[in-house]
Parts: C-alpha cells; sequence; structure tokens
C-alpha cells in the first residue's frame, strides 16, 4: 500500500530537506546562493528583480506557491531557481532571469 503526504508542511519540509542536503543534481553545476544574507547584496549590486516580484510572479501567473528559492549565476546573468507547489498539491520547477526589464 502506497501513502501519499497529504500534509503541504509536510511536504515542504521534505523538499527543502532535499535541496538543503544538495540531491538537486541540476544546482550543483552553478553557483546557487539560497541563503539571502549572500544574495541580497547581489542583488542590489548586479540591479536585479527582486525575489519578491519572482514570488509574485509565480503566484500570479503560475497559481503556485514557493517552496524555495535560490538566486543563481548562469552564464553572463544571474537566474532565480524555483520549486513551486501547485494549486493542486505537484510540485514543479521553474527558473526565471533574475535580470529586470529594460524601462521604455
Amino acid at each position: 500500500m502506497i501513502r501519499v503526504l497529504a500534509n503541504p508542511l509536510i511536504q515542504s519540509a521534505l523538499i527543502a530537506g532535499l535541496l538543503v542536503a544538495g540531491s538537486v543534481p541540476a544546482l550543483s553545476a552553478e553557483r546557487c546562493y539560497g541563503d539571502w544574507s549572500d544574495a541580497a547584496p547581489i542583488v542590489v549590486r548586479e540591479q536585479l528583480r527582486s525575489a519578491r516580484d519572482v514570488q509574485e510572479l509565480a503566484r500570479l501567473e503560475h497559481s503556485s506557491d514557493v517552496v524555495r528559492i535560490l538566486l543563481c549565476e548562469a552564464g553572463e546573468g544571474f537566474v532565480y531557481r524555483l520549486v513551486l507547489r501547485r494549486l493542486d498539491g505537484r510540485i514543479g520547477t521553474l527558473t526565471v532571469s533574475a535580470m529586470r526589464a529594460p524601462i521604455r
């Protein structure tokens, strides 16, 4: 018999634990900052979109709650890597450019 974890808090804790343990291989190839005492100065220095803006984007456009957000150096710039919990309870990932859109 397979048991499904219905409690979202338990699901979130397990996912966060896996991310902290470094068991997500895609993240190991890039330099990522999950500790916001390290990431915040980079966001300010590089004039990146705020994590709050990216969380709002995930909530509105993807109907998801953010479980975890990382700032990562990717090639020539920065991206946010998000772990999302969708309304149906499924977990997914999303990568969003951290660069601000040019003002017109």
